[in-house]
Formats: C-alpha cells, sequence, structure tokens
C-alpha cells in the first residue's frame, strides 16, 4: 500500500495517514528519502509541513498532510529595446508538466511576438527541459526580427575605354615583349557610340520587428547621369550616355566627355608651345623649355624634360618627367598641375601638384609635391617606390616603401595643412556667433524698453519691426551653428584620416608635420604608420 495520495487537480501530494498513527515513517528524513524514491521525487517539498509531521508539539488534528507540490514549468519571453530579439526563459517542472510547442507559441503571442519565431530553435530550446534538473532556469533566443537592407547607391559603368586605359595596355611584339611606346591605334569614338550606362539606386529591403512593425530600408543615394562636352542622352534609353561627336573619350565621376584631340610625335622648338581645347597625346617626349597646356587630359608616353605641363583633366606621364637641378630658392624647371590625377613613372627635380591623387611608380627625387588627397609612391596594395629628399607641401595620405635616404637627406613633409584654413573658419564662426548674441541682448532690450512706452501706433511698428529683426538674426544663428558644426565634423574626419604609411624604411632627416604638430626623425625606423593621436604625432608599428 502506498504511503502517499496525488490529487491531480490541485497538484498535491500528501500521506495517506499521519505517521504518529501508522508508526511509520519515524523521522522527517526518512520521509523525504522515501520520497526521493518514489515516482514523486521531482515534487516541490513543503518543509515546513514534513517538519510539523514530527514535530510533538504540534496537534495531529490540526497538522496538514501535504507534503509537496506538483509545480508545472513556467515560461516567460524578454523582448530586446529595438524589438529585434525575443529571448524566452523557463524554470522547469517540480514533477509538474513541461511546456509544449503549442504553449510556448500562446506564451509568445501574449507578449506580442507574431514574427520571426525560429521553429527549429524554439524546439530544441523545449526540448532542454527533459535534461536539465527540476527547478533549473535557462533562456534563449527564440524569434529575430529581421533588420532593412538599405539600397545600393546608383552606380555608373564606363562602356568604352580612356586615353588612360590605353596607356595600361602596351601592344604585345612578337617573342612577347612589350613596346610601351607601341600603344596600338588612339582611342576614339563617334557619334552614337554608347560611353556609359547609369545603374539607377535600388529602394533596399524592409525589415521587421519580431512584433510584426515593419522597418523601412534607407533608400540608395539617386544621381544623375550627366552630360558633358560631346556627350547626350540615348534617346532610347535614359540612362545610357552615347557621344554626339568624334574624337577621345574622358572619364568623369558621373559621366564622359568627348575631347577633340592633338596628337605630336614629340613638343619641342619646331612645334612650339601648346595651348589646346581638347586633349593631347604625345607618343614621343616633351622637350626642355616647352609649355603644354589643355582644356582635357594630357597624355605622354615618353619624358618630360625642364617643361611645364597644365590641364583641366589627368596627366599621365609614362616614363618619368626630369628638371635641372636647382639652388635654394630657384624656381624648378618642369612643373605639373592638373585638376584631376597625375600619374608619373618617376620624377626628378619636378613641383608636381593634383586636385585629386598623385601616382609615382618607381620614386620622387628631390620633388616638391602636393595633392588633395593621397600621395602614392610605388604600385599596388603595398607600394615600395622611395621619396628621397624635396617637400610635400600638402596631402591628406602617403603611402611609399622607404622615406628619407641612409645619409640623412632633409626630406620634409607636410599632410593636413587644410586644418589651417578650417581653424581659422573655426574661430570667424565664434566670433560671428558672439556678434549675432550681443544683438539679440540689443534686441531684447529694445523691446523690453517698447514695451514699457505708452501704446501707440508708432510704438506697435516698431515692435513689429524689432519681431521682425529677431526672426532674421534667429536664421543667421541656426546657420552659424550649421557652419560651426560642418567645420567641426571636417576638422575631426582630416585628422582621423590623415597619415603616412611607410611599407619598408623610413631614414634619418625626415621631418614631418601633421596639421600643427612637427617631429624630426633621427634615426632608421622599419615598416610603421605615423598618424595623429589627441593632437600629438605618434608611430603604429606592425606587430
Amino acid at each position: 500500500m502506498s504511503l502517499f495520495s496525488f490529487d491531480e487537480q490541485s497538484g498535491q501530494l500528501s500521506l495517506v495517514s499521519h505517521p504518529k498513527e501508522s508508526g511509520f515513517p519515524v523521522t522527517s528524513a526518512q520521509l523525504v528519502e522515501l520520497l526521493e524514491q518514489s515516482a514523486y521525487a521531482d515534487f516541490e517539498l513543503i518543509h515546513a509541513n514534513i517538519g510539523s509531521l514530527f514535530n510533538p508539539s504540534h496537534d495531529q488534528s490540526k497538522t496538514s498532510l501535504v507534503i509537496a507540490n506538483a509545480v508545472n514549468a513556467q515560461m516567460t519571453v524578454r523582448v530586446s529595446d529595438n524589438n529585434m530579439l525575443a529571448e524566452a526563459r523557463i524554470t522547469t517542472a517540480f514533477g509538474g508538466k513541461l511546456v509544449n510547442v503549442d504553449q510556448a507559441q500562446t506564451i509568445l503571442k501574449q507578449a506580442g511576438v507574431v514574427r520571426g519565431v525560429n521553429r527549429q530553435a524554439l524546439d530544441k530550446f523545449l526540448g532542454q527541459q527533459l535534461e536539465l534538473e527540476a527547478g533549473t532556469t535557462y533562456s534563449a533566443i527564440v524569434a529575430h526580427g529581421q533588420r532593412p537592407k538599405d539600397g545600393c547607391d546608383a552606380r555608373f559603368v564606363r562602356l568604352c575605354m580612356t586615353a588612360q586605359d590605353r596607356i595600361l595596355s602596351p601592344q604585345e611584339r612578337d617573342g612577347g615583349k612589350v613596346d610601351m611606346r607601341d600603344l596600338g591605334a588612339i582611342i576614339t569614338v563617334k557619334p552614337g557610340t554608347p560611353l556609359m550606362k547609369r545603374v539607377p539606386a535600388t529602394p533596399g529591403e524592409e525589415g521587421f520587428t519580431v512584433f510584426g512593425d515593419t522597418v523601412a530600408p534607407k533608400p540608395g543615394r539617386d544621381f544623375e547621369i550627366q552630360v558633358f562636352d560631346g556627350t547626350r542622352i540615348d534617346p532610347s534609353d535614359p540612362n545610357l550616355l552615347i557621344a554626339d561627336a568624334k574624337g577621345v573619350p574622358v572619364a568623369q565621376p558621373r559621366g564622359m566627355r568627348v575631347d577633340d584631340v592633338l596628337c605630336y610625335e614629340n613638343i619641342d622648338v619646331t612645334t612650339g608651345h601648346v595651348e589646346f581645347d581638347g586633349s593631347v597625346i604625345v607618343s614621343g617626349d616633351i622637350k626642355d623649355g616647352m609649355k603644354v597646356k589643355a582644356s582635357g587630359d594630357i597624355t605622354v608616353i615618353g619624358f618630360v624634360e625642364s617643361a611645364s605641363l597644365e590641364c583641366d583633366g589627368a596627366i599621365t606621364v609614362v616614363l618619368g618627367a626630369i628638371g635641372r637641378k636647382r639652388g635654394e630658392g630657384e624656381p624648378f624647371s618642369c612643373s605639373i598641375n592638373a585638376k584631376r590625377t597625375v600619374s608619373i613613372g618617376y620624377a626628378q627635380y619636378c613641383k608636381i601638384h593634383s586636385e585629386q591623387d598623385l601616382f609615382i611608380d618607381k620614386q620622387a627625387l628631390h620633388c616638391d609635391l602636393s595633392s588633395r588627397r593621397l600621395i602614392r609612391v610605388g604600385k599596388g596594395e603595398t607600394p615600395r617606390g622611395k621619396i628621397i629628399g624635396g617637400n610635400i607641401l600638402d596631402a591628406m595620405r602617403i603611402e611609399t616603401g622607404e622615406i628619407g635616404a641612409p645619409s640623412g637627406t632633409r626630406t620634409r613633409i607636410s599632410i593636413a595643412q587644410d586644418w589651417h584654413s578650417l581653424r581659422e573658419k573655426q574661430q570667424q564662426f565664434k566670433e560671428f556667433e558672439k556678434l549675432l548674441a550681443a544683438k539679440a541682448v540689443a534686441l531684447q532690450q529694445a523691446k523690453q524698453k517698447a514695451h514699457e512706452s505708452p501704446k501707440s501706433t508708432k510704438r506697435d511698428m516698431y515692435l513689429q519691426k524689432l519681431a521682425a529683426g529677431e526672426k532674421q538674426l534667429s536664421l543667421h544663428m541656426a546657420r552659424n551653428r550649421r557652419n560651426t558644426q560642418l567645420v567641426q565634423q571636417k576638422i575631426k574626419r582630416l585628422l582621423a584620416m590623415s597619415r603616412v604609411k611607410v611599407n619598408e624604411l623610413m631614414h634619418p632627416g625626415v621631418e614631418l608635420k601633421i596639421a600643427r604638430d612637427c617631429m624630426l626623425f633621427s634615426r632608421i625606423y622599419p615598416p610603421h604608420m605615423l598618424k595623429l593621436d589627441e593632437g600629438k604625432i605618434t608611430q603604429q608599428f606592425a606587430t
């Protein structure tokens, strides 16, 4: 005969009779041991009632025979602050019923979780109830929202080669050798030739929270294809740019341009100086003392020897640019200035400026270099060219193999020099803010004084004038705050991005200036990076 009686409706487990009546069990420990050996071992014990059964001072008639309860498993749900994750938590049963899939889904719905439930994760989560001890609490993520997929910006795909592409594709001769001066026919296009295809921006894909709310994506930025000289939009396709004239195609950021082209074997005293509204291609060299100015690109297959090049496009010099050795304060005999990218094989005694990037394949010897963005000396992702002597007047980033020379040749490098003009603008905005604040105080005083004066038509007109002045002043103050924030962001971005990367060696005699901080290096350093940290130049070495 069993000692225990279980009421399934209430979930209570009781002794059939009081131990004093049956004489068994004798102690509470013996009762607990018998309970652990029974089918009710996982039930939650009521220790107070068990203790009362064996306490001689308690009235037997008033002592409860209920010694344990069957407690069902409990499940709760917590949703993350961004409503993208739902975490379920279960306290396993004390001999009671487990939480099944249907109950779990009901609890999730009651918590508002209606989307993103992972059935596989939920099944695995509920299955752990069979493996863990009674009363154990555990949790798991059972529902995931889906973040929106932002759209892609509009893209522009070039459909034809340019003169610069042609430079990178010299003709192969018999035996596999390459003739750097034989670049094949000049790349030209005729009216109707496809130049560029616009791939429109995409709207992105919507996401959702576990509550079922839709999360809108950020659409891609849409840009229109730009029509430059010698081009037009295809009448049958608004996303296709075609040539409208015969000439040389020139790449632009969001479009193409078709230039007239002027071709020379060499530019020297026999041709004279060249100034051309279009692009200039020289299959040979530009000789000493010559000047070339173009509204398009300038492409030189050979050398530039103590000449002056200036253009509104890109300048490419395949072999190199060489000037004469100069004395202190003497101007450079070779100068190159482009509003777009400059690409040169090597440079010596030259002054070179680019409004975008400056690329030198091998080395720069005693040159003055400047660029709005990047100066890279060397090829590939890890350039290993050399910068020896001279000055880098300004840039944001410099990447090279070596800087300086073992002899200690003084090499001066300045980057992030826009910092000075930006700081000056920042100070101007601060001074303007003080001026506006003083005007605001004066307006308030005038307004208060007007209110204290007797009512009249003149006073009302004056107050209206003051109100209009306040409105205008408020607009000026808001615009000045925006300008101040914009300059601050530009300064922060400039200092964060400005750096010098040395892939091989930095020799003694290198003088570096980043923004307003300067350092002179007097020994050899292995590969490392130099940048500004809290206003000071720091070196980070490769590990």
